[in-house]
């Protein structure tokens, strides 16, 4: 499914270059679409289904704090129709050296049975979806521009794709063995053969590559060469470095089943949930406390890569943050952000609006 490249750098050394705002028709038509925001004619999304090998679920399903029904009766077209957006499915890979970023760039950081991939989020927005392959085993990192939102699967024996459907501004995923459709946050299927079964997440980060890199020298790159004719210099939604376009904005581009204003609509978060529960976490208090928690969650800074890590907690109060340590009072012992004695839960960061619209009843600090 992927292969490697060695012999030139990655992309042009030119700059790239931000598109001046488009609004929703501009970015449709960027993605070569020329119809948007159209409601869903029918709940189910026909022709996806390609029979092309077997998903691999989860175990247990994830929390959904609405119904799968509400979730389809919420969705609409984005703009491109199924696979409009195209997935990467031959991803190639160049060593560090050769990517041509700066420091401040956003990639997605992969870390996973030995092996340490960067995926960059100036290719990633132009496809949402890479369906990748690590010792044997089908992946797919997946990132949402809309609601800035980088997630991680394992697909078993076949791949996802991009159903060109939006829920509360989300990249919504279909599967290629049953056509049942995914949206990103939730994970879990909300229409087709799989509804109410979850995808088995794999941890990612979203993060700068300067601090990727540091971190991860021998890491693999995205290629920009992926077969298609894409201006990989340009983000149809503004840039990440320094932050401007949609990302910079306060205004949201699709309706949503939730909002409040608790936190500003593009204000980053870090979420989690379980079979039974959901938290976020602010970003920047986190990052200013260290260490928070919820009666189901607890959330530590991790400052090497500037994310959060989260785990199960009973809410105690056993842990403290000791300078850039954690602290479990009752032992004296101290752990690193990424190490402490509880069960880890995957966090996704993401946009509160979409956090919040998914998730209306999380817990929080």
């Amino acid at each position: 499914m992927m292969s490697n490249e060695h012999a030139n750098p990655d992309r042009s050394a030119a700059k790239r270059r931000c598109m001046p705002s488009l609004g929703i028709l501009g970015v449709a038509l960027a993605f070569g679409a020329f119809t948007v925001n159209v409601a869903a004619s029918d709940p189910a999304i026909s022709g996806l289904r390609t029979g092309d090998g077997e998903l691999h679920i989860a175990h247990d399903p994830l929390v959904m704090q609405h119904r799968a029904e509400a979730f389809v009766a919420n969705m609409m077209s984005g703009g491109p129709p199924p696979d409009g957006i195209p997935s990467i499915d031959d991803p190639r890979f160049v060593p560090a050296a050769e990517a041509d970023m700066d420091d401040g760039d956003k990639v997605i950081g992969l870390a996973w049975k030995g092996e340490v991939r960067a995926y960059p989020q100036h290719i990633l927005v132009l496809h949402e979806i890479v369906n990748d392959e690590i010792s044997g085993e089908n992946i797919a990192v997946t990132y949402c521009p809309l609601t800035a939102t980088a997630q991680a699967f394992e697909t078993g024996t076949t791949t996802l794709g991009v159903s060109g459907r939006l829920v509360n501004s989300n990249l919504v995923m279909y599967d290629r063995d049953t056509g049942s459709i995914w949206p990103q946050i939730i994970a879990t299927a909300v229409d087709g053969e799989l509804r109410g079964d979850s995808l088995d997440e794999i941890d990612v980060v979203w993060t700068t590559w300067g601090q990727w890199q540091s971190l991860h020298p021998d890491t693999e790159v995205l290629s920009s060469r992926t077969g298609f004719a894409r201006n990989y210099t340009r983000d149809p939604y503004g840039d990440y470095n320094p932050a401007s376009g949609y990302y910079a904005r306060s205004q949201i581009m699709f309706p949503v089943m939730h909002k409040d204003g608790h936190l500003p609509a593009k204000h980053m978060v870090a979420g989690a949930r379980t079979t039974e529960h959901a938290a976020f976490f602010d970003l920047e208090a986190l990052a200013r406390d260290g260490l928070q928690e919820t009666e189901h969650f607890i959330g530590v800074f991790n400052r090497a890569l500037g994310i959060a890590r989260i785990y199960r907690s009973e809410g105690n109060g056993d842990f403290e943050w000791r300078k850039g340590e954690v602290l479990q009072r009752d032992t004296g012992e101290t752990f690193a952000p990424d190490a402490l004695p509880l069960a880890a839960v995957t966090p996704i960061e993401a946009f509160y609006f979409a956090w919040n619209a998914f998730y209306p009843d999380s817990e929080h600090p």
